[in-house]
């Protein structure tokens, strides 16, 4: 078994979880009605994930290459859109004609 993983695949990973718990506890905040308390928490939790996800993805999310930030699109892409190296083999992506 592989223990080594790339700042970038352990980001990626990371943010899908975390996106998907912001996303739960986004539902659970519009769901639940009756108490302010259960839905402020709710609200406050979905913040909180919304901020964790931020840095994630300054922190971790970078192409191992350049080092550019990919912020938008990090979980479609498969290359750099700066060097154009693949983000997990670091392969030099051929030229589309």
């Amino acid at each position: 078994m592989n223990t080594y993983i790339s700042g970038f695949t352990r980001g990626r990973e990371l943010l899908k979880k975390l996106l998907v718990s912001d996303v739960i506890c986004a539902v659970l905040a519009m769901v639940t009605r009756g108490t302010p308390m259960v839905m402020g928490l709710f609200s406050g939790a979905t913040l909180l994930l919304f901020i964790a996800i931020i840095y994630i993805d300054v922190k971790y999310c970078r192409c191992p290459h350049c080092g550019k930030v990919i912020l938008l699109g990090v979980l479609a892409i498969d290359t750099c859109p700066r060097c154009k190296r693949n983000l997990v083999s670091g392969k030099k992506a051929k030229k589309s004609r």
